[in-house]
């Protein structure tokens, strides 16, 4: 089964976790949302959509993508990622976010963690970023799941391979 795995990334922590899925999955494609817009999305079986979560929204490439393929995705084998820093609110995110028309045709749709390096913000991101790390319990870690990571493949591999 042919799969693309479709995103958008603003620090690289997405495309990061796409790379991942794309190692792991065999006869897969990925594109990066902020080069090619026009895929023929209907020749592949399976497709998978990544973004990162600012402030609470997805990436507005994904957006786009999502709202001018939605007949398409609706009726195709889907899965969902998001990249964010706080994951005990990533359900409150794809609630906001996604139809529960897709969610509830979703093979899997689940959070990826997140980096919180400040070093590859810019302007208004970067002086947010600044405020929320220095106002976060020391303790507190934001890192990439990949606990999560590898969930979602063998979710993926098992519709590619169900017996």
């Amino acid at each position: 089964m042919k799969t693309l795995i479709i995103y958008a990334s603003k620090t690289g922590t997405t495309e990061k976790c796409a790379s991942i899925l794309n190692k792991n999955l065999k006869d897969s494609t990925m594109i990066n949302l902020s080069r090619i817009q026009n895929e023929d999305i209907d020749k592949y079986d399976i497709i998978i959509i990544g973004t990162p979560i600012r402030m609470g929204i997805i990436d507005k490439r994904v957006k786009k993508f999502i709202s001018k393929n939605y007949n398409i995705l609706k009726n195709k084998k889907t899965a969902y990622f998001i990249c964010c820093g706080f994951n005990e609110n990533w359900k409150q995110y794809y609630d906001q976010n996604f139809s529960k028309e897709l969610l509830d045709n979703a093979i899997i749709y689940d959070t990826f963690g997140g980096d919180l390096n400040i070093d590859k913000q810019k302007g208004l991101d970067k002086f947010i970023v600044k405020m929320v790390s220095k106002s976060m319990d020391k303790n507190r870690k934001i890192e990439i799941l990949n606990k999560n990571i590898n969930n979602f493949i063998e979710n993926i591999k098992e519709v590619n391979n169900p017996y």
